[in-house]
């Protein structure tokens, strides 16, 4: 089973804050962290001189240096490895992602990231990936700081019980409670409706409510568009976790406009969880 946890390091504000959500998971579930730069400049194709690559190569393993000794400085007793790789970072996040538990990046890539925003390497990697990605903005607080809940999306879709799992079992890590959150976009048609809503949201939970009995579940049943109940949510919510289906007959996932809506503008981490229908 893969065990090791991939964070992308571009010396941005918004990687470095990646960084302390991967090294946090790392931790609490014992798990080894790798430290990935990537870029299509360090490629030897003739395009730099020799000196200047090996300058940037350089410069670019001292980057990866600097964010490992951050990491065991803040955490001694974790397992931490460095890799520089000569290619373009989406392509190399989702390489690495087949052989990882999670993928971590910051919502916005500069530097080595070759300058592209939040739609390029992020939107690339959660879409992709073949494990769960966490997508890090960086206004996220500390870990430490989080509040104590993780709001996780329910859609009523076939698979998304993996997807629920793996929002309770971080729940169970962290001593958090869920918010259970479901939305019908304003058509609930009667009060009757939502009570079977709200029922049918009790029966999807009760299996994980009964393996999970020391947390706290919340349901809420929105009549707001999926995409912006989430994004409210987010607001009081350490984690925000979607599912998103993998494409039939190709690699990576089918991200969608809730997805791509909370990817955007949630006011803390996401993470992105594959669902096999």
């Amino acid at each position: 089973m893969p065990t090791q946890i991939i964070v992308g390091i571009d010396g941005s504000a918004h990687a470095w804050r990646a960084l302390d959500w991967a090294a946090d998971y790392a931790v609490r579930h014992h798990r080894p962290l790798e430290l990935v730069h990537a870029s299509r400049a360090l490629v030897e194709d003739g395009t730099l001189p020799k000196d200047a690559l090996r300058r940037l190569v350089a410069e670019r393993e001292d980057l990866l240096g600097e964010a490992r000794q951050y990491m065991l400085k803040a955490h001694t007793d974790l397992d931490v490895t460095t890799r520089l790789v000569r290619t373009d970072p989406g392509g190399a996040l989702v390489e690495s992602s087949g052989n990882a538990a999670l993928v971590a990046v910051g919502s916005r890539g500069l530097g080595g990231f070759e300058g592209l925003l939040f739609g390029s390497v992020g939107l690339y990697t959660a879409a992709h990936a073949r494990c769960p990605v966490l997508v890090v903005p960086r206004e996220a607080p500390h870990p430490a700081e989080a509040p104590a809940q993780i709001v996780v999306g329910i859609e009523d879709r076939p698979g998304e019980s993996a997807m629920a799992g793996w929002a309770f079992e971080e729940a169970a890590s962290r001593g958090a409670g869920i918010l259970a959150l479901h939305a019908v976009g304003g058509e609930f048609g009667s009060p009757r409706r939502r009570v079977m809503e709200d029922l049918e949201l009790s029966e999807a939970l009760a299996g994980l409510r009964e393996h999970h009995p020391d947390v706290r579940v919340e349901q809420f049943v929105s009549d707001r568009a999926a995409g912006r109940a989430l994004v409210e949510a987010s607001r009081s919510a350490a984690l925000v976790v979607v599912g998103a289906a993998r494409r039939t007959g190709r690699i990576g996932m089918a991200l969608g406009r809730v997805n791509h809506a909370v990817l955007h503008h949630a006011h803390c981490p996401v993470v992105v969880v594959p669902i096999d229908r």
